[in-house]
Protein backbone atom coordinates (compact mmCIF):
# COMPACT_ATOMS: atom_id res chain seq x y z
CA UNK A 1 0.00 0.00 0.00
CA UNK A 2 1.30 3.63 -0.99
CA UNK A 3 1.97 6.48 1.91
CA UNK A 4 -1.15 8.05 2.27
CA UNK A 5 -0.67 11.37 1.20
CA UNK A 6 -1.69 14.87 3.47
CA UNK A 7 -2.20 17.03 0.19
CA UNK A 8 -2.76 15.99 -3.86
CA UNK A 9 -1.79 18.10 -6.97
CA UNK A 10 -3.45 17.84 -10.02
CA UNK A 11 -2.26 18.42 -13.29
CA UNK A 12 -5.06 20.33 -15.85
CA UNK A 13 -4.25 19.25 -19.34
CA UNK A 14 -4.35 15.64 -20.22
CA UNK A 15 -5.49 15.29 -16.79
CA UNK A 16 -8.54 16.64 -15.86
CA UNK A 17 -9.16 18.16 -19.57
CA UNK A 18 -8.21 17.31 -22.46
CA UNK A 19 -7.09 19.37 -25.37
CA UNK A 20 -6.12 19.08 -29.27
CA UNK A 21 -3.24 21.55 -30.32
CA UNK A 22 -4.56 20.77 -33.70
CA UNK A 23 -7.66 21.52 -33.36
CA UNK A 24 -6.52 24.98 -31.72
CA UNK A 25 -4.15 25.83 -34.76
CA UNK A 26 -7.46 24.79 -37.25
CA UNK A 27 -9.65 27.44 -35.66
CA UNK A 28 -6.80 30.68 -35.30
CA UNK A 29 -6.02 29.70 -39.37
CA UNK A 30 -10.17 29.97 -40.12
CA UNK A 31 -10.01 33.50 -37.70
CA UNK A 32 -6.77 34.64 -39.33
CA UNK A 33 -7.17 33.32 -42.85
CA UNK A 34 -4.50 31.47 -43.02
CA UNK A 35 -3.67 27.25 -42.82
CA UNK A 36 -3.42 25.61 -39.70
CA UNK A 37 0.54 23.93 -40.74
CA UNK A 38 1.19 28.15 -40.51
CA UNK A 39 -0.47 28.66 -37.11
CA UNK A 40 0.70 25.38 -35.33
CA UNK A 41 4.39 26.83 -36.68
CA UNK A 42 3.80 30.20 -35.33
CA UNK A 43 2.45 29.17 -31.79
CA UNK A 44 3.32 25.50 -30.77
CA UNK A 45 6.78 25.32 -32.72
CA UNK A 46 8.08 28.61 -31.29
CA UNK A 47 8.34 30.18 -28.40
CA UNK A 48 5.28 31.90 -28.26
CA UNK A 49 3.45 29.66 -26.10
CA UNK A 50 6.40 29.46 -23.72
CA UNK A 51 6.38 33.10 -23.15
CA UNK A 52 2.50 33.44 -22.40
CA UNK A 53 1.95 30.87 -20.58
CA UNK A 54 4.88 32.05 -18.44
CA UNK A 55 3.40 35.07 -18.17
CA UNK A 56 5.85 37.28 -20.09
CA UNK A 57 3.34 38.34 -23.14
CA UNK A 58 -0.44 39.35 -22.73
CA UNK A 59 -3.17 38.06 -24.65
CA UNK A 60 -2.73 40.97 -26.61
CA UNK A 61 0.75 40.68 -27.20
CA UNK A 62 0.35 37.26 -28.18
CA UNK A 63 -2.29 37.82 -31.10
CA UNK A 64 -0.19 41.10 -32.33
CA UNK A 65 2.53 38.37 -32.41
CA UNK A 66 0.79 36.25 -34.68
CA UNK A 67 -0.81 39.44 -36.84
CA UNK A 68 2.58 40.54 -37.24
CA UNK A 69 3.98 37.37 -38.77
CA UNK A 70 0.78 36.78 -40.84
CA UNK A 71 1.01 40.79 -41.97
CA UNK A 72 -2.60 41.31 -41.04
CA UNK A 73 -5.12 42.58 -38.51
CA UNK A 74 -6.35 40.36 -35.83
CA UNK A 75 -9.27 40.89 -33.50
CA UNK A 76 -7.83 39.45 -30.18
CA UNK A 77 -10.68 38.11 -28.59
CA UNK A 78 -11.81 35.98 -31.57
CA UNK A 79 -7.95 34.65 -31.83
CA UNK A 80 -7.81 33.76 -28.24
CA UNK A 81 -11.56 32.51 -28.20
CA UNK A 82 -10.24 30.06 -31.13
CA UNK A 83 -7.01 29.07 -29.53
CA UNK A 84 -8.77 28.25 -26.40
CA UNK A 85 -12.23 26.33 -27.63
CA UNK A 86 -9.56 23.32 -27.50
CA UNK A 87 -10.66 21.74 -24.12
CA UNK A 88 -13.00 18.56 -23.27
CA UNK A 89 -13.58 17.25 -19.34
CA UNK A 90 -12.18 14.13 -18.71
CA UNK A 91 -15.22 13.22 -16.77
CA UNK A 92 -13.54 9.62 -15.72
CA UNK A 93 -11.35 11.45 -13.54
CA UNK A 94 -14.52 12.24 -11.31
CA UNK A 95 -14.48 9.37 -9.37
CA UNK A 96 -10.82 9.96 -8.27
CA UNK A 97 -11.76 13.42 -6.90
CA UNK A 98 -14.53 12.19 -5.33
CA UNK A 99 -12.71 9.31 -3.58
CA UNK A 100 -9.65 12.04 -2.59
CA UNK A 101 -12.50 14.21 -1.08
CA UNK A 102 -14.04 11.15 0.65
CA UNK A 103 -10.61 10.54 2.42
CA UNK A 104 -10.15 14.08 3.67
CA UNK A 105 -7.45 14.90 1.66
CA UNK A 106 -6.98 18.62 0.23
CA UNK A 107 -6.30 18.77 -3.40
CA UNK A 108 -4.82 21.69 -5.63
CA UNK A 109 -4.24 22.30 -9.15
CA UNK A 110 -0.92 23.15 -10.56
CA UNK A 111 -0.69 23.79 -14.42
CA UNK A 112 1.62 25.62 -16.94
CA UNK A 113 -1.41 27.37 -18.71
CA UNK A 114 -2.06 31.26 -20.05
CA UNK A 115 -5.01 33.47 -18.93
CA UNK A 116 -7.05 32.86 -21.99
CA UNK A 117 -6.89 28.86 -21.43
CA UNK A 118 -7.70 29.45 -17.84
CA UNK A 119 -10.81 31.92 -18.31
CA UNK A 120 -12.16 29.96 -21.47
CA UNK A 121 -12.60 26.35 -18.83
CA UNK A 122 -13.52 28.50 -15.98
CA UNK A 123 -16.71 29.62 -17.91
CA UNK A 124 -17.67 26.24 -19.00
CA UNK A 125 -17.66 25.01 -15.24
CA UNK A 126 -16.50 21.91 -16.02
CA UNK A 127 -17.88 19.24 -12.89
CA UNK A 128 -13.63 17.78 -13.02
CA UNK A 129 -12.81 21.63 -12.31
CA UNK A 130 -15.27 23.65 -10.32
CA UNK A 131 -15.17 23.67 -6.71
CA UNK A 132 -12.32 20.98 -6.00
CA UNK A 133 -9.61 22.88 -5.78
CA UNK A 134 -7.46 25.57 -2.94
CA UNK A 135 -5.04 26.12 -4.38
CA UNK A 136 -5.15 26.91 -8.31
CA UNK A 137 -1.27 27.20 -9.16
CA UNK A 138 -1.30 28.72 -12.54
CA UNK A 139 1.96 29.31 -14.25
CA UNK A 140 1.36 32.82 -16.19
CA UNK A 141 0.50 33.82 -12.85
CA UNK A 142 3.16 32.94 -10.99
CA UNK A 143 5.34 33.30 -13.96
CA UNK A 144 7.02 29.94 -13.82
CA UNK A 145 6.53 27.24 -15.33
CA UNK A 146 6.85 23.30 -14.51
CA UNK A 147 9.62 21.38 -14.28
CA UNK A 148 11.34 23.99 -12.72
CA UNK A 149 11.72 23.32 -9.07
CA UNK A 150 10.87 26.58 -8.22
CA UNK A 151 6.96 26.15 -9.50
CA UNK A 152 6.79 23.07 -6.84
CA UNK A 153 8.76 24.86 -3.78
CA UNK A 154 6.33 27.50 -4.16
CA UNK A 155 3.19 25.07 -4.31
CA UNK A 156 4.86 22.80 -1.30
CA UNK A 157 4.31 26.08 0.84
CA UNK A 158 0.51 26.44 -0.49
CA UNK A 159 -0.14 23.18 0.43
CA UNK A 160 1.15 23.95 3.89
CA UNK A 161 2.30 20.28 4.20
CA UNK A 162 6.44 18.67 3.98
CA UNK A 163 7.05 18.09 0.43
CA UNK A 164 7.45 14.14 1.17
CA UNK A 165 3.40 13.66 2.26
CA UNK A 166 2.40 15.70 -1.54
CA UNK A 167 1.22 13.57 -4.48
CA UNK A 168 1.29 15.17 -7.48
CA UNK A 169 -0.23 13.58 -10.82
CA UNK A 170 0.56 14.88 -14.51
CA UNK A 171 0.48 13.10 -17.80
CA UNK A 172 3.96 14.70 -19.05
CA UNK A 173 7.44 12.56 -18.19
CA UNK A 174 9.45 15.67 -17.49
CA UNK A 175 7.29 17.30 -15.28
CA UNK A 176 7.05 14.14 -13.31
CA UNK A 177 10.47 14.05 -12.77
CA UNK A 178 10.53 17.75 -11.50
CA UNK A 179 8.10 17.02 -8.66
CA UNK A 180 10.39 13.82 -8.09
CA UNK A 181 13.26 15.88 -7.66
CA UNK A 182 11.43 17.58 -5.08
CA UNK A 183 10.66 15.09 -3.12
CA UNK A 184 6.80 14.86 -4.04
CA UNK A 185 5.14 11.58 -4.51
CA UNK A 186 4.56 11.29 -8.36
CA UNK A 187 1.97 9.26 -10.67
CA UNK A 188 2.30 9.45 -14.29
CA UNK A 189 -1.07 9.83 -15.67
CA UNK A 190 -1.97 7.57 -18.34
CA UNK A 191 -5.75 6.89 -17.33
CA UNK A 192 -8.38 7.58 -14.63
CA UNK A 193 -8.72 3.63 -13.75
CA UNK A 194 -4.98 3.16 -13.02
CA UNK A 195 -4.65 6.94 -11.01
CA UNK A 196 -8.25 5.57 -9.12
CA UNK A 197 -6.46 2.24 -8.62
CA UNK A 198 -3.48 3.78 -6.80
CA UNK A 199 -5.97 6.08 -4.60
CA UNK A 200 -8.10 3.35 -3.34
CA UNK A 201 -4.81 2.16 -1.83
CA UNK A 202 -4.96 4.76 0.46
CA UNK A 203 -7.48 3.18 2.85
Amino acid sequence: MADRPAFVYFDLGNVLCFFDHATSARQMAEVAGSDSATLRRLVFESDLEHRYETGLITGEDFVAEIADKLECKLSTAEMLEAASAMFQPNLAILSVLESIRDLGIPMGLLSNTNKAHWEWISRQHYPVVDGWFDPIILSYEVKVMKPDRTIYELATARANVSAERIFFTDDRHDNCRGAKAANWQVFQFVDAASLLKVVQGWR
